[in-house]
């Protein structure tokens, strides 16, 4: 399983079965085409293939409505890969990309240099300048150079169909219950732990600190939340709250987690938060021992929803 940029010469894969998308998230949907790809590709002897991009087309070309990332690049190249395709092909998606027209993607990019016998793409796909190429032309031209298309029908959850778009929609609800059925899994932040001002600590609830102010990802509301931290010594219930400690009156965006039953140092180490359920809203207390009472309340329901 490789990563490889585009970018940087010949792939060097040979004919192989393809699957072309953003996928952000990697949820059900696209997890349903990744299948596919990858049962054909077994059934031809023939390697499976994921072609996308290293960042989002939207925020390149309608910054003001981007409203963030599910995963980011980072993160979904390791879930592309974690799926059992053979080859993630990325190609940084900038200026001269975006000004490619349909004709030229398809026999520049499939044909020529990913060498695609077999072209998955989702339901609603369009490629190409102005998102001019739709799934029924890229379908006339690999047919014309006797290469063939599959268009994945819709994956439907709750008689819904699964999207990026719904999801994103879910977790700035902080709606993980939902989000978290659409995805197959929990939806999570990863960063490094940073200090923060100890008061954790004092309280007697020692806390892990992310900082939120510069991510790219799509974050919940404001809140506590029960949660599963991943660390490099195992994984531990958490209560995590999302916000700016008002109670302190601070104003700097932070994520803290209080691992239950963890003793020891993760500062400047990298911790995954994966999400579960939505606790409470973030509120200011009239003094600390206020907010003590509520953390005990807050650790309550946490041990409630994960045993």
């Amino acid at each position: 399983m490789k990563l490889k940029n585009l970018l940087q010469g010949d792939p060097g894969i040979g004919p192989c079965i393809l699957g072309i998308g953003t996928f952000d998230g990697v949820h059900l949907g696209h997890r349903k085409l990744i299948a596919d790809i990858i049962g054909c590709a077994r059934e031809r002897n023939l390697p499976a293939v994921i072609f996308t991009f290293d960042h989002s087309p939207r925020k390149f070309l309608s910054p003001e409505i981007f409203k963030g990332y599910l995963t980011t690049p980072e993160e979904k190249f390791s879930l592309l890969l974690a799926t059992g395709v053979d080859y993630v092909v990325f190609r940084p998606f900038d200026e001269a990309f975006a000004a490619v027209g349909h004709e030229e993607f398809v026999k520049d990019i499939l044909i020529n240099r990913l060498q695609a016998e077999v072209t998955f793409v989702g339901f609603n796909f369009c490629f190409g300048a102005r998102r001019a190429g739709t799934a029924e032309i890229l379908a006339s031209l690999l047919n014309a150079s006797g290469r063939a298309s599959q268009v994945i029908d819709p994956v439907r959850v709750d008689d819904e169909v699964v999207s990026s778009s719904i999801i994103r929609e879910a977790v700035a609800a902080g709606d993980f219950a939902r989000a978290n059925r659409f995805l197959g899994r929990e939806a999570s932040f990863s960063g490094e732990v940073v200090h923060g001002d100890h008061r954790g600590r004092v309280m007697g609830f020692p806390t892990a600190n992310l900082q939120l102010e510069a991510s790219q990802k799509i974050l919940p509301p404001n809140g506590v939340y029960a949660c599963h931290a991943d660390t490099p010594e195992g994984s531990y219930p958490a209560i995590v709250n999302i916000g700016v400690r008002p109670t302190f009156d601070r104003s700097n965006h932070l994520l803290e987690a209080h691992l239950l039953n963890f003793t020891g140092d993760l500062y400047h180490r990298t911790i995954r938060i994966r999400f579960v359920q939505r606790i409470r809203a973030e509120k200011r207390f009239p003094d600390m021992q206020a907010l003590v009472d509520q953390i005990h309340r807050d650790l309550a329901a946490l041990q409630n929803i994960i045993p």
